[in-house]
């Protein structure tokens, strides 16, 4: 496999672990908190732009930036409803669309599972 795709591989395998048995979410959020301060957390968005220019053309994605605004606000938004203890109850999240990606993702899990004489996911 081309090192240059790796990275989606990794991203897909992001998904597929909410299927391994002992998946802890929570462990997840802590382990991230834990690593990533707030700060850090901007600076890492800020670093991954692709505002580099190309033929003397600015190049600027605007639903990159409007996205990593979105992700630095609803990560900071989910500290604070942690740190000040806020009931999470509260907030209506569609999840229809993504239980089509997640159940695809199980689908895809369980497939690889089966063919993998030495999976290590269970």
């Amino acid at each position: 496999m081309r090192s240059n795709y790796a990275h989606l591989i990794l991203l897909d395998l992001v998904i597929y672990e909410t299927h391994r048995s002992g998946y802890d979410p929570v462990k997840n959020v802590q382990d991230f908190w834990d690593k990533y301060p707030l700060s850090t957390i901007k600076d890492y968005i800020v670093v991954l732009h692709p505002d580099k220019v190309d033929n003397g053309k600015m190049r600027d994605n605007p639903q990159l930036s409007e996205f990593s605004v979105e992700l630095l606000r609803v990560l900071i938004a989910y500290f604070m409803i942690h740190m000040t203890q806020l009931d999470l109850g509260k907030v209506s999240i569609s999840v229809e669309v993504n239980k089509e990606i997640i159940d695809t993702s199980k689908a895809i899990s369980d497939f690889f599972n089966r063919v993998s004489p030495s999976n290590t996911n269970s």
